[in-house]
């Protein structure tokens, strides 16, 4: 357990990094918790919890300085706690959202203290012309990571084969059924943010036929996922002589 909460923990450190520097998207839960279920050894229960808290934040973006809650933190611990409970994805979601609400504070205290006093120093550096003093002050706000996400998803998979199977049984099972419906809930709001991006109408109604194949067909994701690219496929077949036409 101890080598699988290292790892945990140190891929949280690197999708953070990932998020503040190259953005691969590696932060996003439906990776995360596919990687923290590969190393836990329960791929099934990490593509699970993972779809369902990328779900609950897909709309979740930075707005000024306003930080919204922490998906990677959610997805990992979430993941690992709902391995240790067998599986339990409905556990996974009623985590999710307290684990979540940590991880902003986190950020809000690395954002709002540390990196402003990292940035000052990077300021002196600049001021007396030293490019080494900026990096060594990117470095360590990078370095901070392990510490203020890291450490915790450590601490939290390494002690949580010990810790959750009790804390499980002293929570009522009304409260973890209302806080995963709570959790479905705020999914469909976060899909529902996304799909009010869709300004051209011409285009809802490949999504009702995807909604079709899902609500009443019963077409697995797979299935709707080539459904999708061939849609897309034909609609480009179907405007590009217009749009050429159009554009000449």
């Amino acid at each position: 357990m101890l080598l699988k909460a290292i790892l945990v923990g140190l891929w949280v450190t690197w999708a953070i990094i990932d998020e503040q520097t190259l953005q691969l998207q590696t932060t996003r839960p439906i990776i995360t918790g596919v990687v923290v279920g590969l190393i836990m050894g329960d791929l099934q229960t990490g593509l699970v919890v993972g779809a369902t808290v990328e779900m609950m934040f897909l709309a979740v973006v930075f707005v000024g300085t306003a930080i919204p809650p922490d998906p990677t933190l959610a997805a990992a611990i979430a993941t690992a706690f709902a391995v240790f409970a067998g599986g339990n994805t409905e556990l996974a979601v009623a985590t999710a959202i307290p684990i979540a609400l940590i991880g902003q504070t986190i950020t809000t205290l690395q954002y709002g203290v540390v990196n402003v006093a990292l940035l000052h120093w990077a300021d002196k550096s600049v001021a007396k012309g030293e490019l080494k003093g900026v990096r060594r002050a990117n470095y360590v706000a990078l370095a901070f990571n392990l510490l203020f996400y890291g450490l915790p998803t450590f601490l939290a998979v390494y002690f949580g084969a010990e810790f959750v199977e009790p804390i499980i049984a002293m929570i009522p099972e009304q409260i973890i059924s209302g806080l995963a419906v709570g959790g479905g809930m705020i999914g469909a709001v976060g899909f529902g943010l996304l799909l009010s991006t869709i300004k051209v109408k011409k285009l809802w109604p490949y999504f009702i036929v995807g909604y079709i194949a899902a609500a009443f067909l019963g077409i697995n994701m797979l299935g709707i996922g080539l459904i999708a690219v061939a849609a897309v496929s034909l609609h480009q077949i179907f405007t590009s002589g217009k749009n050429t036409a159009e554009a000449a």
